[in-house]
């Protein structure tokens, strides 16, 4: 992308213009007499009558072309019209010459500043989009990697299924979870108690009736 060619706009021809009356303000006023032109610049009314009463009541022509500069300044199109009338007088053409050097220099460098403005811009705008592009290349690499999720899974899914129900509450102790406990009236079972007992302090020779509910055994008793 190319950067475009600047330029000058009315406002900014219009400042050339004005710089360049300027510029050669000392050299102007003493070749220039302001009274030849007067006609000529009422005619394209840069100069009112009051205008160029005021000029006259000047006590030089030093000073009734300075303030003619005055005048001139004040209007876009005073330097133009200017040098129409110097054209017309035909006596002071190596004015003109003058003139329009100087407003071709000072144009010449407006368009250099702008141009050098224009491409520090593009020059910045270029920068401001390689170092986006580099920022967003680095956060694709850092959050969307090639062949993973852009999140990264809190928990495994493989290790959370399948697992053995007897893993829960699982115990480290193997004797303790393989041993089976003897049944009461088994050899190295515990003694009963003494109400569960039967009378005679005798062992029954039936276990499982030693087992039966107390409301069960109540009732065959009775």
């Amino acid at each position: 992308m190319e950067p475009i060619a600047p330029s000058l706009t009315e406002e900014d021809l219009t400042e050339v213009k004005k710089d360049a009356l300027e510029n050669l303000r000392v050299y102007l006023c003493e070749k220039i007499i302001a009274e030849r032109h007067f006609d000529h610049l009422r005619a394209k009314k840069i100069l009112s009558r009051e205008d160029t009463e005021e000029i006259s009541c000047r006590t030089s022509s030093r000073k009734r072309a300075g303030k003619l500069l005055d005048y001139l300044q004040e209007n876009p199109k005073g330097l133009d019209t200017l040098v129409e009338s110097i054209r017309r007088e035909k006596t002071q053409n190596f004015l003109i010459q003058k003139i329009t050097d100087e407003v071709l220099k000072l144009r010449n460098i407006k368009l250099e500043h702008l141009k050098d403005g224009a491409t520090n811009n593009f020059s910045r705008s270029n920068s401001n989009e390689s170092n986006f592009s580099e920022k967003l290349r680095a956060s694709t690499v850092i959050y969307h990697p090639e062949g993973e999720s852009s999140t990264a899974p809190f928990f495994s899914t493989e290790s959370s299924l399948n697992l053995p129900v007897l893993e829960v509450g699982r115990t480290e102790n193997p004797t303790f979870s393989s041993t089976t406990l003897p049944r009461p009236g088994d050899p190295g079972a515990p003694p009963l108690p003494p109400e569960l007992q039967l009378e005679g302090g005798g062992t029954c020779g039936n276990s499982s009736e030693m087992f039966l509910p107390l409301r069960s055994r109540a009732v065959s008793h009775q």
